[in-house]
């Protein structure tokens, strides 16, 4: 699985006459299949346990940092058949069952070319602070996302994964989550248990333990962001590779 780097979203445009004139112009365009990314919805309705008063919504992120959503558009596309996908100005949307897509064999498309955009999906139980994350709706994002993407790993890779029994389940396979801003520390919270989070040296992805039994799918994530002053603050643990 791909370790995502965040970028800051921008505003998605609207006109729909203009989209489809966008995905049909670009060269290359980003690309994949309906049915694959319908493995995903598929992933969320076996293992919705995680996080059950979390909706399905999944994202739209740009590949580099300094990338922006401006004008980005998706659609569902196959011969004789465009089917607007909207987005949200944070690059959200929501993917629904569509017979017609399916068996039409459409492709997620966007106006933009191949590799300059990621996704992800997005999980969050409602109630929560902006900067609080909940381990099970990080635990049912993972489960969607291998859900998708395994296929796409190399073989042997993609096994080895397998054998060690899933990078959602696996000790020894560590999945960061991006995040818009530089990192201070993550904290995990269970009752009166505490564990600080590793951190990636570039601050901007952290490790929760997807894997780890111990700590419950309500168990709480806060995440403290570089406000100038990390040297002074950062716990060492945070910041330990």
């Amino acid at each position: 699985m791909a370790q995502d780097q965040a970028a800051a979203p921008g505003d998605a445009a609207i006109q729909d006459m203009q989209q489809i004139v966008d995905v049909q112009g670009t060269r290359d365009p980003d690309l994949r299949p309906y049915r694959t990314m319908l493995k995903g919805l598929d992933a969320y309705a076996d293992h919705q346990h995680l996080a059950p008063d979390a909706p399905l919504r999944f994202m739209l992120i740009p590949a580099t940092p300094k990338a922006r959503l401006d004008g980005v558009t998706l659609h569902l596309s196959a011969d004789n058949l465009s089917i607007p996908i909207p987005l949200a100005a944070d690059g959200g949307f929501i993917l629904t069952r569509d017979k017609t897509a399916y068996d039409a064999n459409a492709d997620l498309v966007s106006n933009k070319k191949r590799a300059t955009l990621r996704w992800r999906a997005d999980i969050h139980t409602p109630g929560l602070p902006p900067n609080v994350r909940r381990l099970g709706d990080l635990r049912l994002e993972c489960e969607i996302r291998w859900a998708v993407e395994q296929d796409d790993l190399p073989f042997v890779r993609r096994n080895l994964f397998r054998l060690a029994g899933g990078p959602c389940h696996s000790s020894l396979i560590h999945v960061p989550y991006p995040v818009f801003r530089k990192l201070l520390a993550v904290q995990a919270r269970s009752g009166e248990r505490t564990l600080d989070i590793r951190i990636t040296e570039d601050r901007q992805r952290y490790v929760p333990p997807l894997h780890d039994a111990s700590w419950d799918d309500n168990t709480l994530l806060t995440i403290t962001y570089d406000d100038g002053n990390m040297a002074q603050a950062a716990p060492a643990a945070a910041l330990r590779q």
